[in-house]
């Protein structure tokens, strides 16, 4: 119906629908590493349009560049249609912190030949990069260059070390002496 109030502006049916039942995305707990910035925007959950909570029910969406904290629940909505899910998918965060660098010998002699995978370092998960930070990690059959600096992170809980330990390689050659307290002969096959 179409009418007019005294000042004559019109007015028409006004209809309300019905949201009905949407139901809440669906997510998993989360692990992030203490050395990223995880805020509320690097939560993930299956959905549309999805929102994160404080709480159970209630209050009002946090902002996605609001600071995750370690071992709290965030609560997840989603939004179809115009209408969001009654009901909150519960979320815990673990942030897990990033391991120091591996450790070991900072000049390793290694016979002319060597690879990165006969490098050492003692850690978990152990990688080896080309640069003290960033970079993507060295194949393992890359060939050792004399005098060259070679960087091994170790990852932990998924969490690569933000360090790195810094390794010379020291290539000789079968009947070479290496120096130091106890002089041996190095024989390479």
């Amino acid at each position: 119906t179409t009418g007019s109030n005294s000042q004559g502006i019109g007015i028409d049916d006004v209809s309300i629908k019905p949201c009905g039942t949407v139901s809440a995305p669906t997510a998993s707990n989360q692990a992030f590493c203490s050395a990223a910035s995880t805020t509320v925007a690097s939560l993930t959950a299956t959905g549309t349009s999805v929102q994160w909570y404080s709480a159970s029910t209630g209050g009002t969406a946090l902002s996605t560049s609001t600071a995750l904290a370690n071992s709290t629940t965030y609560y997840a909505t989603q939004t179809v249609g115009g209408c969001e899910s009654v009901t909150r998918t519960a979320v815990v965060v673990t942030i897990n912190s990033n391991p120091s660098a591996p450790t070991g010998s900072a000049t390793q002699t290694l016979c002319s030949g060597a690879t990165v995978a006969e490098l050492s370092a003692s850690g978990s998960s152990i990688q080896w990069y080309a640069a003290s930070s960033g970079g993507s990690a060295l194949a393992t059959n890359t060939a050792l260059v004399n005098g060259t600096h070679y960087y091994a992170s170790q990852t932990s809980n998924s969490c690569e070390s933000t360090t790195r330990l810094d390794v010379t390689a020291a290539i000789v050659s079968s009947g070479s002496w290496i120096g130091g307290h106890f002089n041996r002969l190095v024989e390479c096959f």
